[in-house]
């Protein structure tokens, strides 16, 4: 039984995950934000985030992945617009396996965060989540999506927190929030 697994993927269904994280495995993802655009992708993985799930978000990543223990790795083969996995690489203790850490570990660093809470209690719930998808790159349609608002909200939303820290720009209040340690 792997001790911890490293994904760089696509959503993962729930109730797996949530058995392996039940069973005290450490479990790292990085999510391409094409899942942004899927309706409750947020709420399946703060319910992961509640059982120990670390998860981060990254634009355009390259390959979906899994690793388990830096012992073995899998690699699906799709291709785009596959919708169904027809066989995959099986990686075993190799050169070609530390590269696939090594690059995991590198997107790992370079992804963004998603929390569950910002330092401090300062950010409501809601301001929490939006600004993880804000700062992983969402539109602001993909936002809406994530979290079951029109674009208008999200749009009020993001005023409102520009005036909260005095930004004038999106830039600014990414700026502002990651001063503040809440990104």
């Amino acid at each position: 039984m792997p001790r911890s697994l490293a994904t760089l993927s696509a959503p993962i269904l729930a109730t797996p995950r949530l058995y392996l994280l039940r069973r005290g495995v450490k479990y790292r993802v990085v999510y391409d934000n094409s899942v942004l655009e899927l309706p409750g992708w947020l709420d399946d993985v703060t319910a992961g985030m509640q059982h120990g799930e670390q998860a981060r978000i990254a634009a355009s990543l390259p390959m979906k992945l899994a690793i388990s223990d830096d012992r073995l790795a899998i690699i699906p083969l799709l291709r785009a617009g596959d919708s169904v996995v027809t066989a995959s690489y099986l990686i075993h203790p190799s050169p070609l396996l530390d590269a696939l850490v090594a690059l995991f570990e590198a997107l790992w660093e370079r992804s963004v965060p998603v929390r569950l809470t910002a330092p401090g209690g300062e950010l409501s719930q809601d301001e929490e989540r939006l600004l993880t998808l804000l700062a992983s790159g969402a539109t602001d349609k993909a936002a809406s999506r994530a979290l079951g608002w029109s674009e208008r909200t999200v749009q009020r939303h993001i005023t409102k927190l520009m005036r909260r820290v005095g930004a004038q720009t999106r830039f600014q209040v990414a700026m502002e929030a990651v001063r503040r340690g809440w990104i």
